[in-house]
């Protein structure tokens, strides 16, 4: 039986020293900031911000000056038919409106007399305008600000990644704590089992206990190390979910690699409750989710502006000053030479633009009504998280005294049991109660905790820090 007892007593050495092997240290600060660096959610969240800001760059573009361009030349039997040219620059200055620079030249013998110039070809200052739809809002200022707006709500999209990313790491880790208390808890209650038994069997070979004793020792030995192993596993697989967050340097913790926390479920609950004020009452209501919606209703009221400007008619009048001289160094402008046209159009019915704007009217209602829901559901949950942290802060102050009121059960069992008025067995029934009050303790500070770790992810504030 002694030899028996030694290997499970080897054999339980082995098992919790598992995690000790390794001096991968790591705590929850660098754990959160790891992620932030290096996890590859976190680069990907980052990716839809940087995208959204070249969409607004390339937006901004729609006012990046033009510079157009042609010639045309026909030449037949060595006679120049006609020679065209081309070119102008034009900067566009708010909705419709651009200022343009250019020049025309058109010489040849049968060349069209409206584009023919003289030798030195005709500059001009002009500007083209909308003076009915367009003047005031345009496709192109529409495009700007649905882009401005669609980076702040990126951004929000990108906080939303992070903070369901930090939230389910957060987490985990909160469990991987919690696995390492159950295997320090069970791990204590099996070396007082084994005690136990080794004073029984002394008690044993001195003949003041029946041998019947050590069998029931013993079988209590099995059954904690049996409690030992599985908390064993558990503790792998939160450690195994740790090291699939913890990236370093761009790649992920091997499976195989033996974390060892700096923190403990103790000190991060004694953290958890020293920021109780700031989680309930500093920060406030700052969600992702309602800055999405929120950015996403701009996007929406531009786009309804935009429809709204398309019901008008279209009028765009061009105006061009032309050169009064013919030098190509110094042209000379006069109101006196000019070029102008306009254009005009209106649908008769109106059936699309007026559709389109009372689609994007029900299109920005909706979201409306989605922000007020949103808003309601989000407020409504951290009102039901408050009342629920109150009764699992109620709920620890009762398994504590659980804990300490086992514990002075055991104690006066064990002193009964010396003088010969209890047994092995209500002993052994006692410590398995105190065990469980242990395990159940650990189990509200985890409730509290993850608790915490809710109050943060809902109201937005991303502060993940203990």
């Amino acid at each position: 039986m002694r030899k028996i007892n030694q290997i499970i007593i080897l054999c339980i050495i082995y098992a919790f020293s598992l995690p000790l092997f390794s001096q991968n240290k790591l705590n929850y600060s660098t754990y959160i900031n790891n992620i932030l660096q290096n996890n590859p959610q976190a680069q990907s969240a980052a990716n839809v911000a940087r995208v959204a800001q070249y969409q607004f760059e390339a937006a901004r573009g729609n006012y990046d000056p033009i510079l157009i361009g042609s010639h045309d030349n026909k030449t037949l039997n060595g006679s120049t038919y006609y020679s065209i040219v081309n070119a102008e620059i034009k900067q566009p200055i708010f909705t419709s409106q651009s200022i343009k620079m250019g020049y025309d030249y058109g010489v040849g013998k049968f060349i069209n007399p409206e584009i023919q110039t003289s030798q030195v070809g005709l500059p001009y200052v002009g500007m083209e305008a909308s003076l009915l739809q367009g003047l005031m809002f345009d496709k192109r200022r529409a495009d700007v600000l649905k882009a401005k707006h669609y980076l702040s709500y990126a951004n929000s999209e990108r906080d939303i990644q992070l903070n369901q990313l930090l939230f389910e790491s957060s987490i985990a880790y909160s469990d991987w704590l919690f696995s390492l208390s159950q295997l320090s808890i069970n791990s204590y209650f099996l070396n007082i089992a084994q005690q136990r038994y080794n004073g029984i069997e002394e008690l044993v070979v001195q003949g003041e206990r029946p041998s019947l004793d050590t069998i029931e020792a013993s079988l209590f030995i099995q059954s904690r190390f049996l409690e030992l192993q599985q908390s064993n596993v558990e503790y792998q697989k939160c450690k195994n979910l740790i090291a699939s967050y913890n990236w370093i340097d761009k790649n992920p913790s091997e499976i195989t690699m033996n974390l060892i926390s700096e923190d403990s479920l103790e000190s991060y609950f004694e953290q958890a409750k020293k920021k109780i004020s700031q989680y309930l009452f500093v920060d406030s209501l700052n969600n992702p989710i309602i800055r999405k919606y929120e950015n996403y209703q701009n996007i929406l009221d531009v786009d309804k502006r935009l429809k709204k400007e398309m019901i008008k008619p279209k009028l765009n009048v061009n105006y061009n000053f032309l050169s009064s001289n013919s030098s190509q160094i110094n042209p000379q402008f006069s109101t006196n030479n000019y070029k102008w046209g306009l254009n005009f159009s209106f649908p008769l019915f109106m059936r699309n633009s007026t559709n389109e704007y009372r689609i994007s009217k029900v299109l920005s209602y909706s979201n409306e009504l989605d922000l007020l829901n949103k808003n309601n559901e989000l407020k409504f949950k951290l009102e039901a998280i408050y009342k629920t942290l109150n009764i699992i802060s109620e709920q620890i102050m009762n398994a504590e005294k659980t804990v300490r009121y086992s514990k002075m059960l055991v104690d006066a069992e064990k002193q009964k049991f010396n003088i010969g008025e209890s047994s092995l067995f209500l002993i052994n029934t006692r410590e398995s109660k105190w065990l469980d009050a242990s395990l159940k303790l650990a189990e509200y500070k985890l409730k509290f905790i993850k608790t915490m770790l809710q109050i943060i992810y809902l109201k937005g504030t991303m502060k993940y820090e203990f």
